[in-house]
């Protein structure tokens, strides 16, 4: 092999200008795939990390009440505690409220439209903004003091557009939850560039102040997102994990009327429901149609002779909340009804439709459950809230909302969302590249492909004598074929390692070029640079499957020079 080895060493020298040639075209070849691998790997990077993270999220479970276009979960303290239950503290980096709103600033003497952003920084966590942002004018330390009721950080282009200075004022206003405007006198604290230009249109402020800005409650949140420690492998994976968890129960309140204990659950209001309803309960008293309205109220025949109640009397029905002390809500009697089911007993039975609004904001103390997951009168009961599908794409996502928001109702909605739904737009650019990645192969392919077999017809035509003296001297036709496929490898190897450093260099050169844009580049800037993330295991990937394919294109024409016959090879003239 050493005998070999030598021999393709001293070929490959001889004939300098056609390797030459073939060389630098193999080596151009490495260096695009090199730099498209890289610039591929840097750009999905800043988009998952820089971009997406912030602006949808690794994974994100949003809430909504009834039809309401704005985010909200109700009970922040359970939704967090199913998404730990189900998340591995390693892989859960962590847990943000998506705070963020749309709104009209005024600056002095200019005006803009501004998304507000909520950013909760603990204590200990301060160096976030020096990590984050690139600080211009003012003191990142002014964001977490009280003598300024509503500090802000914004970028110098929005600064400029609002012309404004550090502590200046911008009036705002926002849209609250509660369908109110809210009008607010903000203070800039600090003028920064954030390390993605895609967040300079965004104006930070703490998370606490913009969710009383907004209306939520202190143990209300908007879409929770989360932060995942690798989440192309991982985000899909619990998105499925927390469908199952997030499976809701039926709405159960266990209360007193008059110091009466009874039970309190809900109906469906949909035709296949009252159905099931209407085959396991007997009106004793009342009109159907009212009990079945969308204000529907019915009492079990036990609860009305305890109560001494008759269709059309009002009581009032006092529970335990959670976060509020005790509710009385008031209904009315529209019918009794009797069964031999658990429903039978101290239950009264209203439409979904009358109890959705106070069950979201006064949430009872405790969940629970009445009847089994078994007992088929679970089909026609209401549930906590309602679990929509999961969405291939953005396309699907959309489509799925404008379907929910033509259903009238107030019922709370879950949805399970990752990045790939949510922003399956931004993420296609990923397989944009990739595909201009698999091009770089398949050109490169072609020519080894080509130049190989080409120059290896011209060399073996030019050696044929040669070859005919190695066989007539005693050369085994495997070792003729192994000088030439060796010969083959040797240009490869080193067409390739030149193509790889050469590909380094390149992209140290467009790195350090400083792009001042707000377009749509600007996504896939870091710090305004292009950002490329060369990857071993990718390079040493392509280097063997260059050399795989170089061997292959090598191999038959070395196979059929090694066939010649020593005699007919000796006779060769060109």
């Amino acid at each position: 092999m050493g005998l070999i080895s030598r021999l393709s060493w001293r070929n490959l020298l001889r004939q300098k200008k056609r390797n030459l040639f073939l060389g630098i075209c193999i080596g151009f070849g490495m260096m695009i795939l090199v730099i498209a691998n890289s610039f591929s790997h840097g750009m999905v990077d800043v988009l998952i990390n820089d971009v997406v993270s912030y602006a949808f999220g690794h994974l994100v479970v949003n809430g909504t009440q009834g039809n309401s276009y704005f985010t909200m979960i109700r009970d922040k303290e359970r939704m967090i505690q199913l998404i730990e239950e189900t998340v591995k503290p390693g892989d859960l980096l962590e847990i943000n409220e998506n705070l963020g709103m749309m709104g009209r600033a005024v600056g002095n003497g200019e005006a803009d439209t501004v998304m507000v952003i909520g950013v909760t920084i603990k204590e200990e966590e301060r160096h976030f903004l020096d990590d984050f942002f690139t600080l211009v004018d003012g003191d990142f330390n002014d964001y977490f003091s009280a003598e300024y009721e509503y500090p802000v950080i914004i970028s110098a282009e929005m600064a400029k557009s609002l012309n404004v200075q550090v502590h200046d004022v911008v009036r705002i206003r926002l849209p609250m939850v509660t369908g109110q405007i809210q009008t607010a006198k903000m203070t800039v604290v600090a003028i920064a560039n954030a390390s993605n230009t895609f967040m300079n249109i965004v104006m930070f402020m703490d998370g606490n102040r913009v969710k009383e800005l907004l209306g939520y409650k202190p143990w209300e949140s908007a879409s929770l997102q989360l932060t995942l420690g690798d989440p192309q492998k991982t985000a899909t994976h619990y998105a499925d994990l927390l469908q199952e968890k997030l499976t809701p129960g039926l709405i159960g309140v266990t209360g007193q009327i008059n110091e009466v204990s009874c039970r309190l659950a809900a109906f469906q209001n949909n035709d296949q429901a009252k159905e099931v309803l209407k085959a396991s309960l007997t009106l004793v008293a009342g009109d159907e149609d009212r009990a079945f309205d969308k204000k529907g109220v019915m009492v079990s025949k036990e609860l009305a002779e305890t109560l001494g109640v008759e269709v059309g009397a009002e009581f009032p029905f006092t529970y335990q909340t959670k976060y509020r002390g005790p509710h009385t809500e008031d209904f009315q009697v529209d019918a009794i009804y009797d069964s031999n089911t658990m429903l039978g007993t101290d239950f009264m039975l209203v439409n979904e439709e009358r109890i959705h609004s106070t069950f979201n904001t006064y949430l009872p103390e405790k969940h629970q459950d009445f009847l089994t997951a078994d007992d088929p009168l679970t089909t026609a009961l209401a549930t906590e809230w309602k679990l929509l599908r999961r969405s291939k794409d953005s396309a699907a996502l959309q489509l799925l909302s404008k379907e929910e928001r033509k259903i009238k109702t107030a019922q709370s909605k879950i949805n399970v969302i990752t990045m790939y739904e949510g922003a399956s737009d931004i993420l296609m650019l990923e397989g944009a590249l990739n595909l201009l990645t698999m091009i770089a192969v398949l050109v490169l392919f072609f020519i080894i492909l080509i130049g190989v077999v080409n120059t290896l017809r011209m060399t073996i035509k030019e050696r044929t004598r040669e070859i005919g003296t190695m066989r007539a001297m005693g050369m085994q036709k495997r070792d003729v074929r192994n000088v030439f496929v060796m010969e083959t490898l040797f240009l490869t190897a080193l067409s390739c390692g030149a193509g790889v450093l050469l590909g380094l260099a390149v992209m140290g050169i467009l790195s350090a070029i400083t792009f001042d844009t707000t377009s749509a580049l600007s996504m896939i800037l870091k710090d305004g640079h292009l950002f490329f993330k060369p990857s071993g295991s990718s390079i040493l990937g392509n280097f063997l499957l260059i050399m795989v394919i170089a061997g292959i294109t090598a191999y038959f024409p070395a196979r059929r020079a090694a066939n010649l016959s020593a005699v007919e090879a000796l006779r060769h003239y060109e």
